[in-house]
């Protein structure tokens, strides 16, 4: 399986759930909270929901808003090779 936006393949533009404004791909959400992220150490609860995700034919990305700030999960569907 292949995510999309990840490999740049097709246009990945959310939108926020909160104000409905174009927000940004701030790329895989396991890059942010995995075991070699700088940011902070993985929870296993994040880490159990990237796993469950990928099973199910999603790779979840981060996306932020940059008009009200909010920062949230986006499920893109996997592409089979």
């Amino acid at each position: 399986m292949l995510c999309p936006a990840c490999n740049a393949l097709a246009s990945f533009d959310p939108s926020c759930a909160r104000c409905g404004a174009a927000a940004r791909d701030e790329g895989r959400l396991d890059d942010w909270y995995g075991p070699y992220s700088p940011y902070s150490p993985v929870s296993p609860p994040a880490s159990a929901a990237v796993r469950r995700s990928e099973e199910n034919g999603c790779c979840v990305h981060a996306a932020a808003c940059p008009e009200c700030g909010s920062a949230f999960p986006v499920a893109v569907p996997l592409w089979p090779l």
